[in-house]
């Protein structure tokens, strides 16, 4: 049985620990993009200050939305003071199409993008190049990345948690790296295509498909045409 001291500690750290978290999202009005509505209500209660009668965030809450739609229908313009807490994937698919057009706005927000486990080097990156101002590990959020992170922002810098500093600077190129034959190859392989089909569809040789497969799966850095399917749709690169 555990020593009820040392859950009181837990407790004490916990509380702590969230109302640091809730000092350093002071400048800021939050909306959290998320597809797991109960990690949402979790992290909320994280964020508010648990020492005040009244919570004092759902004051600067946005909104909690689930998809990409959702996100631009609530994100107010300018969005300049809005952080977003946003999960790689909503319920409409990866996030980068969205995160691309929303850095692009001409007052953008903030985005601290939540990356989940198994981490994809390819997307990692893909995600710093957009412009993406914090990258923080999922399963790293209750080890203090969170707080890190905000307080990085707070300061003007970008940030990248350590658990996904490495891959930004691992090897081998990433799917920009794709050429136009191979983005063309890549929803044909999403389908479950053989390379015999593929070559078919593409008036193309099918040792020509093959070597073409080849190369996206060394450049996506996965094993099989599986993980490349999947990863493809985490990237926005296929539907």
């Amino acid at each position: 049985m555990a020593d009820p001291a040392d859950a009181s500690i837990d407790l004490q750290d916990l509380l702590r620990y969230s109302g640091q978290v809730h000092a350093l999202l002071k400048p800021w009005r939050i909306m959290v993009a998320t597809a797991h509505r109960p990690f949402a209500n979790l992290l909320l209660l994280q964020m508010m200050d648990r020492q005040s009668v009244q919570p004092l965030l759902p004051q600067r809450l946005v909104a909690i939305g689930d998809s990409a739609a959702a996100v631009r229908q609530q994100l107010p313009d300018p969005a300049s003071e809005v952080l977003i807490l946003m999960d790689e994937t909503l319920r409409d698919g990866s996030v980068l199409p969205l995160v691309q057009e929303l850095l692009q706005r001409p007052s953008p927000p903030t985005i601290l993008l939540a990356m989940a486990a198994p981490l994809q080097p390819a997307l990692v990156r893909a995600a710093w190049r957009l412009g993406v101002q914090a990258l923080v590990g999922l399963d790293d959020y209750g080890k203090g990345e969170l707080a890190r992170a905000l307080a990085a922002l707070n300061r003007g810098e970008r940030y990248c948690g350590p658990t996904l500093a490495p891959l930004l600077v691992s090897d081998g190129p990433a799917d920009d790296a794709l050429s136009r034959r191979e983005l063309e190859v890549l929803p044909l392989l999403a389908e479950g295509l053989s390379n015999r089909q593929i070559a078919r569809r593409l008036h193309i040789a099918e040792v020509t498909a093959r070597d073409h497969v080849q190369r996206i799966l060394q450049k996506l850095q996965v094993s099989d045409r599986s993980a490349a399917a999947a990863l493809a749709v985490r990237l926005g690169l296929v539907r």
